[in-house]
């Protein structure tokens, strides 16, 4: 059935910002309400929830990366093809270690890796982009009629994005305590990016938009899994091969798996 091209209001614009922060924000939030007992856990458990934390983003990769390729397929040959999705994800993945070389230096970590804080952050940013794509795909159900489907995204990934707060309080649960404003703005890196994903999606409907923004969250997430594996080998007692990051890891991967069963 033909769908009426969307067009910008004030009350849609107000709307999708209303799902974007349901979507978004909230289940942000509420993860890093766990910071409190993750500052009262022994090391080994710490150890397990930072490996949680890359099991999480690494699920996140992986997902992205489907859906980017997903995408791509429908794109005309002459846009690229894969090379469309290796871009992004090259780029991404690029720019985040730069970023994250320039805050291990502020860190004073000598070139030894990003904690604390500064990888928080990285959490952050690499969840941020992920939510940008988790709203395009809202906006973009709701704009082509699809209401139905477009409510089930929302209550899945508001059910599926309170994880993904755990992940970025994770690594702030080692040092020093960390200021209300300083909690507030990663939330908003890592939540805010689902209301501008929603408001692409509801007034500018793209396949190549998603591919991008699928195949930058792609690499994003790969390259903090691979900074949260270096802050878990310098400080998990036993390092990578302890039973705790093992088991941390593969429990981050199910819990991603199972809430996503939700939006799948």
């Amino acid at each position: 059935a033909a769908v009426k091209t969307p067009t910008a209001s004030a009350g849609s614009f107000f709307g999708y910002a209303v799902i974007g922060f349901l979507v978004g924000i909230v289940p942000i939030a509420l993860g890093l309400l766990w910071l409190p007992s993750l500052r009262r856990a022994s090391p080994e458990w710490l150890a397990a929830f930072m490996a949680l934390t890359a099991g999480l983003l690494t699920f996140l990769a992986v997902e992205a990366l489907s859906e980017a390729f997903e995408l791509q397929a429908q794109l005309p040959s002459a846009l690229g093809g894969a090379g469309l999705v290796l871009l992004g994800v090259a780029s991404s993945y690029l720019i985040l270690t730069a970023i994250s070389s320039r805050l291990g230096r502020g860190g004073g970590s000598g070139g030894a890796g990003v904690a604390g804080v500064a990888l928080a952050t990285l959490v952050a940013i690499g969840i941020g982009l992920h939510n940008l794509g988790e709203g395009l795909a809202i906006g973009s159900s709701f704009a082509l009629g699809q209401l139905a489907l477009g409510t089930f995204f929302v209550v899945g990934f508001m059910v599926h994005n309170v994880t993904e707060g755990l992940g970025i309080a994770a690594p702030l649960s080692e040092g020093k305590s960390v200021s209300r404003g300083r909690l507030a703005l990663l939330t908003l890196v890592a939540g805010a990016p689902a209301i501008f994903g929603a408001w692409l999606g509801g007034f500018l409907t793209s396949d190549l938009l998603g591919v991008v923004f699928f195949a930058a969250a792609a690499g994003a997430a790969f390259e903090v899994v691979v900074e949260v594996g270096r802050y878990v080998a310098r400080k998990a007692p036993g390092g990578l091969r302890s039973p705790h990051v093992l088991l941390g890891f593969l429990a981050g991967v199910a819990v991603m798996y199972v809430t996503g069963l939700l939006v799948a």
